[in-house]
């Protein structure tokens, strides 16, 4: 039961990067700019000082970094439910599956006004899911250090 939780999971984050995909570029351009006041009301910065190319460098890390973070969610996700659904090479799988999402939202991207299709962004995507996936892995080896040794101190006893 466990496994369709990831999968819905894997569905609803899929989405909510289609619907981010979606948006007409000047959507998503309000989007990053949300995203940089937040920062700016959370961290007490003053981006009002900033010069116009440094504030558009910024909206670019944000974005980037919206891309990277999405990514490793989704490959993080596709893991989970690989593992509990007993998928051989689940890491490779998962991994494989986001990457060729990646490729499909930026051929989606061809349709919608003033966005356009990168392939620097499906590197940036893999470079997320890559992360997604380490992250996953050491989680994974922890978890399993962790009980590992529970098992052999209940042993002692």
């Amino acid at each position: 039961m466990k496994k369709y939780g990831y999968l819905s999971l894997c569905i609803v984050c899929m989405t909510a990067i289609f619907l981010f995909s979606a948006q007409n570029g000047d959507t998503s351009n309000n989007t990053s700019n949300f995203v940089i006041t937040l920062l700016e009301q959370l961290f007490h910065l003053d981006i009002e000082k900033l010069s116009p190319s440094l504030l558009e460098m910024l909206s670019f890390v944000v974005r980037k970094c919206a891309h990277m973070s999405e990514y490793a969610l989704l490959c993080i996700l596709w893991v989970l439910y690989m593992k509990e659904a007993h998928f051989t090479k689940a890491y490779m799988l998962a991994y494989g599956l986001t990457v060729i999402y990646a490729v499909s939202d930026e051929m989606h991207q061809l349709f919608v006004p003033g966005r356009s299709a990168q392939l620097s962004d499906v590197c940036i995507d893999a470079c997320g899911a890559a992360i997604g996936l380490l992250m996953i892995c050491l989680w994974c080896r922890w978890r399993q250090r962790k009980y590992q040794t529970r098992a052999e101190n209940s042993d002692h006893f």
